[in-house]
């Protein structure tokens, strides 16, 4: 019962409370749910030719289809759930109340991150029936559905933990939500322009001494290999970096290993930095050792 108790956190289940009672939470799940079923029965039904036969082929297509666009929904809704969640405290002037109650900053930090994306967890598994459908005509296997689903668990824990620690840092809550957006998608957008100019100019100076022969340097795949839109084709076997596993060979201080671990590693290692320094940086408010000393006597 000890342990049960300090695992236990106040600001989690009383942000769970007031998130999951509202009025618009059920309806938002709905309205979620009927665009995305919309859009897969449309095109199963156009791809079908209306039930009188399926490709498997096909079927991939959607199921790559809907899942970037789920993770589209994820770079745009978790930033605006996790930027505010500490700035909107202190707006409200709620903040200092928190700190100097019992819970400590570990409790309240994890509290407010998980508060702030079980909704979008919610959301995300809510439409495990629409994979279901698509997994029914085939296409796509089992290890790809489970890899698509625990991708986006670690990129919504990894970009939440990001816009915990701006709410931290940042005191407006809508400055703090800008620049979460900003990193976000500048991320998304840079990580992979950067690798392409890596690579064009290892060519380039490749081809200044006359050296083709040998192969490619690791570190535009690898930086393929952790953008979020690179790392959801690798799953399906697209994009540009089909498998790591072959040029890792290349690279000893690389495993030999899926390029999807790649991927939940960094994110592991973003998701920890970040909430370690969100933790360190609210400071809570302690009494002074004089002045406790003085109120003892």
């Amino acid at each position: 019962m000890n342990v049960l108790r300090r695992l236990r956190n106040p600001v989690l289940f009383n942000e769970w409370k007031l998130r999951m009672r509202t009025q618009r939470s059920p309806w938002i799940i709905f309205l979620y749910l009927l665009v995305l079923g919309g859009i897969t029965l449309l095109y199963i039904f156009l791809q079908t030719n209306g039930g009188n036969y399926y490709n498997p082929n096909q079927t991939r297509e959607l199921f790559m289809m809907l899942s970037i666009l789920q993770l589209g929904m994820i770079g745009f809704v978790v930033p605006g759930l996790t930027a505010g969640v500490i700035s909107g405290e202190r707006e409200r002037q709620t903040l200092s109340i928190l700190l100097t109650t019992n819970v400590s900053a570990t409790r309240l930090i994890l509290g407010k991150w998980l508060a702030s994306l079980s909704f979008m967890i919610f959301l995300v598994f809510s439409t495990v029936p629409l994979y279901a459908i698509v997994f029914l005509y085939g296409g796509i296997s089992p290890t790809q559905l489970l890899q698509v689903f625990g991708f986006y668990l670690i990129t919504m824990f990894g970009v939440g933990s990001v816009g915990v620690l701006l709410s931290t840092l940042i005191k407006r809550t809508g400055i703090a939500t800008v620049i979460s957006y900003a990193i976000i998608f500048g991320y998304a957008i840079g990580s992979s322009l950067l690798a392409e100019i890596i690579r064009e100019l290892i060519r380039y100076q490749r081809r200044k001494m006359n050296y083709t022969a040998g192969p490619m340097p690791v570190w535009p795949d690898l930086l393929h290999s952790i953008n979020p839109l690179f790392a959801m084709l690798n799953i399906f076997g697209e994009g540009p970096v089909q498998d790591l596993r072959n040029v890792s060979q290349n690279a000893s201080f690389l495993p030999n290993v899926d390029p999807f671990w790649y991927y939940c590693l960094f994110f592991a290692f973003v998701t920890v930095v970040c909430l370690l320094l969100a933790i360190y940086l609210i400071h809570p408010v302690r009494p002074r050792l004089g002045r406790a000393s003085v109120e003892e006597q």
